[in-house]
């Protein structure tokens, strides 16, 4: 490669990369400005312009239209919160232990987080691209290995239709407390219960859940059992 090439070659790598943090600059102002005001507050572009240093038009030189930037933001939120519930040591302990503490990670941090998680759980225009889905969706890909090997420890005998439908099961039990926790976070300042029995007593129904269909099957939950040999199925168990 000659001099000039690799100078136009040096400058759009430059290029790309200023604009990967102008991007990112935006966005964190964008969670920046949803944090500090009171859940659903309309953030307008020309404030989260203005937090991230530059003008409104060079938002859009980055995100198509406000639904563009909308989704950016629900992404990176969704990601936020991701890295909390399966930070390591989520896997650490008995089976019921690893649910409890999993579930009281996304309640913690909703509640700590009360303005972001509303806009993250936000249905946006749009089928295609739909941060909150492909975010369930991505959690019960991750489950679904831990559930068909679980079956296998436990002696659980899973038929055909069983095992097609392990990673619905987990997209359920996952829609089932994201819809609580919303539920809950809508009662306002005063809701009741606290985070941690909130979190407890949506644990209990998913253990349920899955003692009750194991019984169906002759098989039987033991919630000590260690998660110690699945414990590589958890992205983050291992940092």
């Amino acid at each position: 490669m000659g001099t000039d090439e690799q100078q136009v070659d040096g400058r759009s790598v430059r290029w790309e990369a200023h604009k990967r943090e102008r991007r990112a600059a935006i966005i964190q102002a964008a969670i920046e400005l949803t944090e500090a005001h009171p859940p659903g507050t309309d953030i307008h572009v020309q404030l989260i312009a203005k937090q991230a240093g530059i003008g409104r038009p060079v938002v859009y030189r980055h995100f198509a239209d406000r639904d563009d930037l909308d989704r950016a933001v629900q992404r990176q939120s969704l990601q936020m919160l991701n890295d909390h519930v399966f930070a390591p040591g989520i896997a650490e302990g008995g089976l019921r232990e690893v649910i409890e503490r999993g579930v009281l990670r996304y309640v913690q941090w909703a509640h700590e987080h009360r303005a972001l998680h509303r806009f993250a759980m936000r249905e946006l225009p749009g089928k295609i691209d739909n941060p909150v889905r492909n975010a369930i969706r991505g959690i019960s890909v991750q489950l679904k290995p831990l559930l068909l090997e679980g079956g296998k420890v436990l002696g659980v005998e899973l038929d055909e239709d069983d095992a097609a439908m392990v990673d619905l099961v987990a997209f359920g039990v996952v829609s089932e407390v994201v819809s609580a926790v919303r539920l809950w976070l809508a009662r306002g300042e005063d809701r009741k219960p606290d985070p941690e029995p909130l979190a407890y007593r949506l644990a209990q129904l998913i253990w349920y859940q899955l003692d009750g269909m194991a019984a169906t099957r002759g098989g039987k939950l033991n919630p000590e059992l260690s998660l110690s040999d699945l414990a590589g199925l958890f992205p983050a168990s291992e940092n």
